[in-house]
């Protein structure tokens, strides 16, 4: 977040340095700082996003060695049974 922070800053801080008297340095300051709100809360949802799916593959992969344990196990059983 700290990186996240300073990028921006430093961003910003070019920007006012080289782009004077134009267009884009007359917008409102709080203009600004919801396209920089909604810029990070992409990332985030991006971020987020990815750890779900993470989360859920592995969750997935969990249940199926369950579920492949106890189709082994039956198998056990049966070989048993019919012995």
């Amino acid at each position: 977040m700290l990186f996240t922070l300073v990028l921006i800053f430093l961003g910003l801080a070019v920007l006012q340095r080289f782009v004077s008297d134009t267009a884009i340095t007359t917008i409102p300051w709080w203009v600004t700082a919801v396209i920089v709100a909604a810029v990070i809360s992409g990332y985030m949802w991006i971020r987020t996003s990815l750890e779900e799916k993470r989360a859920e593959a592995e969750w997935i992969e969990q249940e199926g060695s369950v579920y492949i344990r106890r189709m082994e196990h039956e198998r056990q059983q049966r070989s048993e049974g019919e012995q």
